[in-house]
């Protein structure tokens, strides 16, 4: 893979775990966890990979780019992968499914991407696409650490997106995902995640049952049935986009974690036996575009907040989708004018509400718990009851929530 300031020699592999089961892998009664619902664990602690090959590629053309289309040896996994006009990551979408189990093994299905950056047991992931978090492989930070699951104990939850980089952040890749999975790097430059899962065995965590999914469905549970699944296992369909880059891995993630959860809708009808004609070729709700940092995260007309018929108010919620350090530019503070995400409008009151919107944020502060963490930075927000303008402030990281009343 190349960039605009690097290249990389990155490679894909699919794989899978097989899965923890005390009925076959068990030899002490210590060893009844399982593999399921809450728990992963493969079948031997460190585990490799048992990868799938691939079997044919075909290209196929589309309008302004190509396709590659693999098959593998299994043929419950497909890859498609893309490099979209105008785009700096490769975006491959996959299909995984029905996992077979006709020998008796649950398994737990992998996709990894190995690059040669020297990562030094160092990945990080997000924390509910906020923060990215520091992860070191085989370590705690809290507390000195035995090491039983070297495979199962170094994954983590990844709901927006995952990266290395290496120690002078000469060289990073980060990979976005459409979904929450788990995640690791168990080896230097590589990344891998878990998109799909099918086990045999309960985990004794609660939910009394493998995760052994159909399409079609499942018996009555007892007494009035054996709780048997039917059908074909689930098929699952997905998507990654992987980047490269030499500013470390932080900016390359930010750069296209929020567009992975924000695809455009595609909407598809009969043919109309008259012409309608387009109004309009594209349409857009505000009024000029919001700096590179900041997202507009939320813009919903509060319904009957107001009792004037003159008034109207919204809910207007923005974040700054950037962490201190992470960009030279990027992670600077960032201002928005409200007016811009209501054009035409008279704005006549602004009150800034706690990040939920179910008070105001001053109400908030005079019950709130005053502390100070350590390396802590405070920033001043201004006045919640009437801002002195519309335009307001965004620090590194923050989401700002307000209700705006405008006049007709």
């Amino acid at each position: 893979m190349t960039s605009s300031n690097v290249t990389l020699n990155v490679t894909h592999e699919w794989g899978y775990y097989t899965s923890w089961d005390y009925n076959i892998d068990g030899k002490y009664e210590s060893d009844k966890q399982n593999s399921g619902a809450y728990i992963f664990r493969p079948s031997t602690p460190n585990q490799k990979l048992v990868t799938v090959k691939p079997k044919s590629a075909t290209f196929q053309q589309t309008a302004g780019f190509v396709e590659v289309h693999i098959e593998y040896e299994e043929p419950w996994i497909q890859a498609t992968y893309r490099i979209l006009p105008g785009q700096p990551h490769l975006e491959v979408e996959h299909t995984v499914g029905p996992i077979p189990v006709a020998d008796g093994r649950g398994k737990e299905v992998v996709s990894r991407f190995t690059s040669p950056i020297q990562s030094s047991g160092t990945f990080y992931t997000d924390s509910n696409g906020r923060e990215f978090m520091q992860r070191r492989k085989n370590y705690r930070p809290s507390w000195d650490l035995d090491v039983y699951e070297p495979v199962a104990g170094n994954y983590y939850p990844v709901n927006a997106a995952i990266y290395v980089e290496d120690a002078s952040k000469a060289q990073g890749m980060a990979i976005s995902v459409d979904r929450s999975q788990g995640g690791a790097s168990l080896h230097d430059g590589s990344i891998e995640l878990m998109v799909h899962r099918r086990t045999l065995a309960d985990d004794a965590r609660g939910v009394a049952e493998p995760i052994n999914e159909t399409d079609g469905g499942v018996t009555p549970y007892p007494p009035y049935g054996t709780a048997k699944r039917y059908g074909r296992g689930l098929v699952v369909r997905g998507k990654h986009r992987i980047m490269i880059g030499g500013k470390g891995g932080a900016p390359l993630a930010r750069s296209m974690m929020d567009s992975s959860f924000a695809d455009p809708f595609v909407f598809v009808g009969s043919k109309a036996t008259t012409a309608i004609p387009v109004q309009a070729s594209s349409v857009t709700g505000l009024a000029k575009d919001l700096p590179p940092n900041v997202m507009l995260i939320t813009r919903r007309r509060l319904t009957d907040a107001t009792s004037s018929k003159s008034e109207k108010q919204f809910l207007i919620r923005l974040g700054h989708q950037y962490g201190l350090g992470e960009d030279d530019e990027l992670s600077k503070p960032a201002t928005v004018d409200l007016v811009d995400c209501l054009p035409g409008s008279n704005i006549t009151e602004v009150v800034e509400l706690t990040l939920s919107g179910n008070q105001k944020i001053e109400d908030w502060e005079k019950s709130r718990l005053v502390w100070t963490a350590s390396g802590s930075q405070s920033s001043s927000k201004g006045s919640s009851t009437g801002l002195k303008d519309t335009a307001v402030e965004l620090q590194p990281m923050d989401i700002r929530t307000f209700r705006v009343t405008v006049k007709s």
